[in-house]
């Protein structure tokens, strides 16, 4: 095993920055979090680089980390505000009426659908897919199969609504 050096660790993050920060979106739905678990995640990817075997590996290796940084802050903030509700942050897309009514459907179908969705619509192979999300590849089909079919339904039921 090799350790990636710091040139290219950094520019591996930049790679693939905006798709991670995407994908702690949809899970943390808060701006200040979804920085935080970027910030814990680059920190412990780049102390565990020599785990990585693959450079070509590094993206859904790194989405990994992610997604457990994310998952870990959101547990502790539900821990602290059990019964308080928290304001969400705007979502970081733009937001033309379209944009909002997909927004509203993508979170109306499960989390683990609207990931494999937003992932595969980032370019990612349903191979890298499994390895972020520690599933089958079988899996990672099926969901994003589910979240196509729910978002068709939800988004002609608000334009017939």
């Amino acid at each position: 095993m090799a350790v990636i050096h710091d040139d290219v660790f950094v520019e591996e993050i930049r790679n693939v920055k905006k798709t991670a920060f995407g994908v702690a979106y949809l899970i943390l739905k808060n701006t200040y979090d979804c920085e935080d678990a970027m910030s814990a995640a680059i920190v412990k990817a780049y102390e565990h680089r020599g785990k990585l075997q693959k450079r070509d590996s590094f993206r859904a290796w790194f989405l990994r980390v992610l997604r457990n940084e994310a998952y870990t802050i959101l547990r502790e903030r539900r821990k602290v505000f059990e019964t308080d509700e928290i304001s969400e942050q705007p979502a970081p897309f733009p937001d033309t009426a379209q944009n909002l009514d997909l927004y509203d459907a993508l979170m109306q179908i499960s989390e683990d659908q609207r990931n494999a969705l937003y992932l595969k619509q980032e370019g990612y192979t349903t191979e890298e897919i499994a390895v972020t999300m520690n599933i089958p590849v079988g899996t990672v089909k099926s969901r994003i199969f589910r979240a196509k079919e729910a978002l068709r339904r939800i988004l002609e039921e608000t334009d017939n609504g």
